[in-house]
């Protein structure tokens, strides 16, 4: 689903940007580690700050960015031209990556699959990408804050089959993941670091 022009602008902001440098990078890291040198994957990549996140603080070599926005992969391209062969970056769907079979190290969620109607399909093509042993790292949106008044009047998100902590859990657990961390922020926004088994 793409973003509404609200919810874009609340994406492509320092403020946002900061939260995702200063707050939840952290919180991912201490929870799932660095990932030296890996092949990694971001869904959702918008303008890419994840990108640079995951190259920059988490370590990796090498990272492709998807982003169902064309305009978003325009805007990383832009973002992140400078990098070279450490990124690629395309237009995709989080519930049909066009990649192989296990050819990641890492995959990044910073608060993607909550937009995503058929979500638990994205968390198996997730769970196809990655190697065994490979870690997932999620930041995610849940149901109470997707279902509040205020919210919903301005945000668009899908209202059916959201999610909390637990939901989200026993999916990844579903989708054959084995949950290493979880954390929650104010029952609103859930943190989570998973490995392919």
């Amino acid at each position: 689903m793409l973003l509404n022009r609200v919810e874009k602008a609340m994406m492509n902001n320092p403020v946002r940007e900061a939260v995702q440098r200063q707050y939840e990078m952290r919180k991912l890291r201490s929870m799932g580690g660095r990932v030296e040198g890996a092949r990694c994957l971001e869904i959702g990549c918008g303008r890419g700050v994840g990108v640079e996140i995951v190259l920059d603080s988490f370590g990796a070599e090498h990272v492709d960015g998807i982003d169902l926005d064309p305009d978003m992969i325009t805007r990383a391209r832009l973002r992140l031209a400078r990098r070279g062969a450490q990124v690629s970056l395309w237009v995709g769907s989080a519930t049909q990556i066009d990649a192989g079979d296990e050819v990641y190290d890492a995959v990044f969620d910073f608060g993607i699959i909550h937009h995503i109607p058929e979500w638990r399909d994205a968390l198996r093509e997730v769970h196809r990408v990655l190697r065994p042993g490979g870690r997932f790292f999620a930041e995610e949106v849940f149901a109470k804050f997707i279902l509040h008044p205020v919210w919903r009047r301005v945000l668009v998100h899908p209202l059916e089959d959201r999610f909390d902590r637990a939901t989200f859990e026993h999916a990844l657990e579903d989708a054959g993941f084995r949950l290493l961390a979880s954390d929650e922020l104010l029952g609103e926004f859930g943190f989570f670091v998973a490995e392919r088994v």
